[in-house]
């Protein structure tokens, strides 16, 4: 009975908690928008225009947008008007706070603080309250996502649309929806690749992940109906990419140029070839003890599931991990392209930091747990400050994180 009675009271604690960590973390951030990177000739242009395009012109400014971009080869190294889930909703958030910069910053940012409420509200269900809440507060000052959090790019908004779209392929794992209970499944998966192409990738580690359960663990799953979603997931997105362009020729114009232009783009070969790890180095760079946790745990779970445990939730994570790293080898890689892998490295921090804690006494290993979350926070804080604050960083590359971490030296004036 007193431990059902204290359940209510710590999800209400938990919860304020989080709101006063998201009040500081809103006031850090909105504090060093002086020093965010602001540039009409780069990426953050291009969604600049486009938000004001659309908010002018309506939907019907979409083909035009198409048309355009095709047609002038010197966008084809700037982002193309197919992410309309992205423009769309800026253009929304344009009509009632502005169309500027930084309203679209300010759009990262409310982006990056519904991120963090929403893995909160997932996470509580499968790792209960307390770790739910040091998730999410880790998630919040990622160095990483504080960054891009104050940049007038998509990478704060696909950070939530990724996360989201994360979980709720998981939770249908766990349960058996009728048809109907994968509809929001299937708005997100779209809606996920409507905002950023490239994040299509996740549907590989959900398969997998899938094809696993079922084949190997003997888990009941209805591959028909998840065959089902994905294709529905895909005939929806191609239906509302088909209505944006104008017509399916300029769309696969513009695709076949998305596909073609990374291998003339000379910043992108020269700042993102390299090896498979590059970006684990990366993440290494920005936040280098969450990533060892996160990698340490990984050892751990790794062991504990030859020996015969499984935990559902860190295989898929870890499954999301692996798969993403795989499958960037075969691409220029950059950490931005990387953000979900955010909600694997968070996660398995907390728990490594759990079991660094101890399981004995159950009290003193929460408050232990909490109090070295705020060791690796202030440690993110500060890398955050060094990287994207005191160093103006913008597009976070490995050269410019070995120079700003004084790895390498900055030849020249």
């Amino acid at each position: 009975m007193m431990e059902a009675a204290a359940a209510p009271r710590q999800r209400a604690l938990c919860a304020v908690v989080l709101a006063l960590a998201l009040l500081l973390l809103a006031g850090i951030l909105q504090g060093s928008m002086h020093a965010a990177v602001r540039d009409p000739n780069a990426d953050d242009g291009y969604y600049l225009r486009y938000m004001q395009a659309v908010g002018q012109g309506g939907l019907r400014a979409m083909p035009g947008l198409f048309e355009q971009w095709n047609a002038t080869q010197k966008s084809w190294i700037y982002p193309p008007p197919s992410r309309i889930g992205f423009i769309a909703v800026s253009a929304l958030w344009g009509r009632i706070f502005g169309a500027t910069f930084e309203s679209l910053q300010h759009l990262s940012l409310a982006s990056h603080l519904l991120l963090c409420v929403v893995n909160f509200l997932f996470a509580r269900r499968h790792f209960g309250d307390v770790r739910a809440l040091w998730i999410a507060i880790l998630l919040g000052f990622s160095t990483l996502l504080m960054g891009l959090s104050r940049l007038a790019l998509t990478d704060s908004f696909i950070a939530l649309c990724m996360t989201t779209t994360v979980w709720l392929f998981y939770e249908l794992t766990r349960r058996r929806p009728r048809v109907l209970g994968g509809i929001p499944f299937v708005v997100a998966l779209s809606f996920m690749v409507l905002v950023k192409e490239l994040s299509v990738l996740l549907v590989v580690p959900f398969l997998l992940f899938l094809l696993y359960e079922r084949i190997v663990r003997r888990v009941p799953h209805d591959l028909g109906r998840y065959a089902l979603w994905f294709v529905a997931a895909g005939g929806l997105t191609l239906l509302l990419l088909d209505l944006a362009a104008g017509g399916l020729g300029r769309l696969l114009e513009t695709w076949s140029i998305v596909l073609a232009s990374p291998r003339t783009a000379g910043y992108a070969i020269r700042a993102g070839s390299g090896p498979w790890f590059r970006m684990i180095l990366d993440y290494l760079l920005l936040s280098p003890v969450p990533t060892l946790l996160a990698i340490g745990w990984f050892a751990i779970a790794a062991a504990r599931h030859r020996a015969g445990t499984y935990d559902p939730a860190t295989f898929f994570l870890g499954l999301i991990v692996v798969s993403l790293v795989f499958l960037f080898s075969f691409f220029t890689k950059n950490v931005r392209y990387g953000v979900v892998l955010e909600l694997p490295i968070r996660v398995f921090s907390v728990l490594m930091l759990g079991e660094l804690a101890g399981k004995t006494r159950p009290f003193r290993a929460q408050v232990v747990t909490g109090l070295l979350v705020l060791l690796v926070c202030f440690l993110e804080w500060r890398s955050f400050d060094l990287i994207w604050v005191d160093s103006h960083g913008y597009d976070p590359v490995t050269n410019f994180l070995a120079i700003t971490r004084k790895l390498v030296p900055k030849w020249g004036k």
